[in-house]
């Protein structure tokens, strides 16, 4: 009887197991050996792999959970990571893997919707930014390999300057890639969540005009959400609005007063005291920028997002920082960096004497270029006008 009674247990645990979720992946990678196949969840948890010796392999687990999780596909001790979003649910996953290109997202065929619409676009990004991504990867490691950053040094600079050009191609490839694909899926579940992974901040007016265009279930998308409230606040500082207050004071106390400007474009950089590159930037400002150009057409701002006055005044005198500085000491939470939508430090904007903005988000090597290209523009206008 107890052996019945076993076996039915033992039956009952059996069928139980069939029916619990399982999801497959079969991999073709024709010519790739020594290689390994992982497969893990949103929280970055592994819940499958596999070695890849003979250009194929394939892996079957049980499926806990369903969502959004990623694939990695590299050569053993290769030093690139080359991972892939990828929509985990129930079913068969066939990956087909371009080994000479191990970095392209390779051909995943799922009866999944989202992952199709994952594969449709990273695959559209890939044929249109690949040329445009290996330019900025070269021109990162000539910088990365050169010997040694001296202020003014000419050949540093132009490697920065193209390395800017390119990053900002990369950027509107991209941007192309996206509206292509919205244009292709108009009610795309994915759209927001792909929006938020790109460079939108630099462009905030062309996104928010496709985010206009996103269905009602991609905007209501914890991404959705964050993306649509972002752009709402960078729309409002687009080139050409009224530049934000600076809130907070001077070390001695006195408060932003832009009736006060008399320089026909001021720099506004935003800094922490315990960030190297910004204080590195305020003494290539000190040795270069400020002696190259005409001070009394250019004025200089900083406002610190520190939140310890001892830190924000020490580095002000250690640097021998000559201009005006403003904070309200409340880092993070400044109501300088929500105003002004600073997500990275340091920050610069451009803005001219009426405390509008010239500019957001101007990149350090190329300050001095963009200022005096405006103050050249700036000159030829009132020529023109006195004719």
């Amino acid at each position: 009887m107890n052996r019945i009674l076993t076996l039915i247990v033992v039956a009952l645990i059996a069928c139980g197991c069939n029916k619990l979720p399982h999801i497959t992946f079969n991999g073709k990678a024709p010519g790739l050996t020594n290689a390994v196949f992982l497969v893990t969840d949103a929280a970055g948890n592994s819940i499958m792999g596999d070695n890849i010796t003979a250009g194929t392999f394939k892996k079957d687990t049980v499926l806990e959970n369903t969502g959004y999780g990623s694939i990695s596909i590299n050569r053993n001790g290769a030093e690139d990571t080359n991972e892939f979003e990828v929509y985990l649910e129930a079913g068969e996953y066939t990956i087909e893997v371009d080994t000479a290109h191990l970095e392209r997202y390779p051909k995943i065929t799922s009866a999944s919707q989202i992952q199709k619409e994952l594969s449709a676009y990273h695959t559209l990004q890939d044929d249109v930014s690949f040329r445009a991504e290996l330019l900025v990867k070269q021109l990162q490691d000539q910088i990365k390999n050169f010997k040694a950053y001296l202020g003014g040094n000419i050949a540093y600079a132009n490697l920065q300057t193209r390395l800017t050009m390119a990053t900002a191609k990369v950027g509107q490839v991209k941007l192309q890639a996206f509206k292509e694909f919205t244009d292709q899926y108009p009610n795309s579940i994915i759209a927001a969540r792909a929006m938020e992974e790109l460079d939108y901040t630099s462009n905030p007016a062309a996104y928010s005009a496709i985010y206009k265009k996103l269905s009602a279930a991609a905007k209501n998308t914890d991404e959705g959400k964050r993306v649509g409230e972002k752009l709402s606040k960078l729309m409002k500082v687009l080139p050409g609005a009224n530049a934000p207050t600076i809130t907070g004071t001077t070390p001695d106390g006195h408060t932003f007063d832009p009736s006060k400007l008399d320089k026909k474009v001021y720099v506004v950089d935003f800094w922490k005291a315990g960030n190297q590159v910004s204080r590195i930037n305020h003494q290539d400002m000190l040795k270069g920028i400020i002696n190259n150009v005409n001070t009394k057409n250019v004025g200089f701002i900083s406002v610190s997002l520190d939140n310890k006055r001892d830190w924000w005044t020490k580095a002000i005198a250690d640097d021998h920082l000559t201009w005006p500085q403003y904070s309200d000491l409340k880092g993070n939470e400044s109501a300088n960096a929500t105003n002004w939508v600073i997500t990275t430090i340091p920050t610069f904007y451009l803005v001219d004497t009426q405390w509008r903005i010239i500019q957001r988000d101007v990149q350090f090597p190329n300050l001095e270029r963009t200022i005096n290209e405006y103050l050249k523009k700036q000159a030829s206008n009132s020529k023109n006008f006195s004719l």
